[in-house]
């Protein structure tokens, strides 16, 4: 049913409380906010659940689906096909305001995706909650719809709360590629983790996993507590088959069993076989990770591991996990790492990393995923000289451009 009594008070309070769900530490106050959004074409409003669904099956070319504050109880899945230039959006630019609920966590009988984009270019998805879904979230079908595939595909300034499978999910299309793409100020959080009875004993379980990304950006989001039912859990941020020039940069992750990993070690399915990532870079990240692993990388050519700060368990989880299967002209540099960096040397350069005694009192606030630098992180500071590809740090703030000035990690010290 849609609610329609959500005012005042009320459409001030937090998706949590609106779904009655398990509270959620939600963005810090310390991140970016995303800046606001044009509004463009013909705007067509939505206030029911209803509504929503016509208006987005009905969409035009260049439309602006405008949605309502209010907790919208979907029936079935939304459907955007053969689409150009559409934007569904909340209409406050509040995402916890304007929420596209599914049937719930655990619901493994009738559970559906709850936004599907298939066949469509220059799309923006922003602004919205899509909450409590047993399956997917958002799912970027890359089956061609009447000889069209994906491109130019936005997911801004939304929140992704208790999705039980996949948050994002592109899937490989049959060879066809998600040609330029963006993820950026989003929010994408678990209170609930699957039990052991799910897939793969309940650690199938993600946040963003997609293959075939073409020039896409995954950045400025938070990621929390993305687990499975025995520490399993996929990357956070999945990035696999025949993927091209992924960047992968600004991002906080806070308690993901795995926070960022491209490839897949179970290995590549081709013949012969092919890279899941060539090119792209992993730079300017905050980790605290989970159970399993900051960052990991395999079946990669020419990938970049660049300025990230990983605080792992030490003797436990690895900070930074570069498998043997099928490197080559991987760079790993520049990187503050607690927890293993482990993997064969084949195919790898790494250098300039620091490992050793990271202490928690090099960072603001390393519980809450705040890894800026304090004065006490002295063997990070000065260190280096900037790489090409990371002139800036995670406040996107310059580094120095001459001299073995810079900073090791993602934070410059002093700088924000």
């Amino acid at each position: 049913m849609y609610v329609t009594s959500l005012t005042g008070l009320a459409l001030a309070a937090s998706v949590c409380a609106a779904l009655a769900a398990p509270a959620c530490a939600g963005r810090p106050r310390w991140m970016p906010s995303a800046p606001a959004l044009p509004v463009s074409g013909r705007v067509v409003e939505a206030s029911t659940a209803e509504e929503l669904d016509r208006t987005v099956r009905e969409a035009r070319d260049g439309d602006t689906v405008m949605v309502a504050d209010g907790v919208y109880q979907m029936r079935r899945l939304l459907h955007l096909r053969g689409r150009t230039g559409v934007t569904i959006r909340g209409a406050s630019g509040d995402p916890s305001k304007a929420v596209i609920r599914g049937s719930g966590f655990e619901d493994k009988k009738g559970g559906f995706d709850l936004l599907v984009i298939q066949g469509c270019s220059d799309i923006t998805v922003a602004h919205l909650t899509f909450a409590e879904t047993q399956t997917y979230g958002v799912k970027l079908e890359n089956t061609l719809f009447e000889g069209r595939g994906l491109e130019n595909i936005s997911i801004y300034d939304c929140n992704f709360l208790n999705c039980g499978t996949r948050m994002v999910k592109g899937t490989g299309g049959n060879g066809v590629p998600v040609v330029r793409g963006a993820i950026h100020y989003c929010t994408f959080e678990n209170t609930k983790a699957p039990p052991k009875t799910w897939h793969f004993d309940g650690d199938y379980i993600s946040a963003i996993d997609c293959m075939r990304l073409v020039d896409w950006t995954i950045s400025d989001n938070y990621f929390a507590n993305i687990r499975g039912a025995n520490g399993g859990g996929r990357g956070a941020v999945f990035v696999w088959v025949e993927s091209k020039n992924v960047v992968t940069e600004r991002n906080v992750f806070v308690g993901c069993d795995r926070s960022i990993c491209y490839g897949n070690p179970s290995g590549s399915d081709f013949d012969p076989p092919s890279f899941h990532n060539t090119g792209g870079v992993i730079r300017n990240n905050f980790v605290v990770a989970g159970t399993d692993k900051g960052i990991e990388v395999c079946w990669a050519d020419g990938v970049r591991v660049c300025h990230n700060t990983v605080l792992a368990d030490v003797g436990k989880g690895w900070g930074i996990h570069y498998h043997w299967q099928e490197l080559s002209n991987v760079h790993i540099a520049h990187n503050i790492v607690r927890g293993r960096v482990f993997g064969d040397e084949s195919g790898v350069v790494s250098e300039n990393n620091v490992t050793d005694e990271v202490e928690d009192s090099w960072f603001r606030n390393p519980a809450g995923g705040d890894l800026h630098l304090t004065a006490a992180a002295g063997p990070a500071i000065g260190k280096v000289r900037r790489l090409e590809d990371c002139p800036a740090d995670f406040d996107g703030e310059k580094r120095p451009a001459e001299g073995a000035e810079a900073d090791i990690g993602a934070d410059e010290y002093g700088d924000g």
